[in-house]
C-alpha cells in the first residue's frame, strides 16, 4: 500500500517563510508497518527531501513534481532508494523546475 502526499510550491514557500514543514501521516495510530512522523520539503536546489521519525518496519522516499520548460506538463520523480531512516533526496531532471515536494511510503 502506498501513500502519496504533495504540497503545492506556494504552500512550501509559505511554510518556510513561517517556519513550518509539510507533514504526512502514513497510517492511523496503532497501525503496524507504516512510517510515522514524516516531513517533506523543498531542498532549495530544484528538488525535494523527506524524512520519517519512525519507520515502524515500513519504508519511505522523497518525491518531487517538476514542470517541464517546453510546456509538456508536469513530471513526477521519486527517489530511487527506499529509506528506513535519515533524509531521502530527489532532484528535478534537466530542463525542468521544482513545482512541489512529497513523500511516498510503503508498509514493507
Amino acid at each position: 500500500m502506498k501513500k502519496w502526499s504533495l504540497v503545492a510550491a506556494g504552500g512550501v514557500v509559505a511554510a518556510f517563510t513561517l517556519g513550518f514543514q509539510g507533514t504526512a501521516s502514513a497510517a492511523p495510530t496503532g497501525a503496524q508497518g507504516h512510517p510515522s512522523g514524516c516531513t517533506f520539503q523543498s531542498n532549495f536546489n530544484n528538488g525535494a527531501m523527506a524524512k520519517c521519525e519512525k519507520s515502524n518496519g515500513g519504508h519511505y522516499k522523497a518525491a518531487v513534481d517538476c514542470t517541464r520548460w517546453d510546456g509538456g506538463g508536469v513530471v513526477t520523480i521519486e527517489a530511487v532508494a527506499w529509506r528506513t531512516s535519515g533524509w531521502s533526496n530527489v532532484y528535478c531532471p534537466a530542463q525542468t523546475t521544482f513545482r512541489s515536494a512529497g513523500i511516498t511510503t510503503k508498509s514493507t
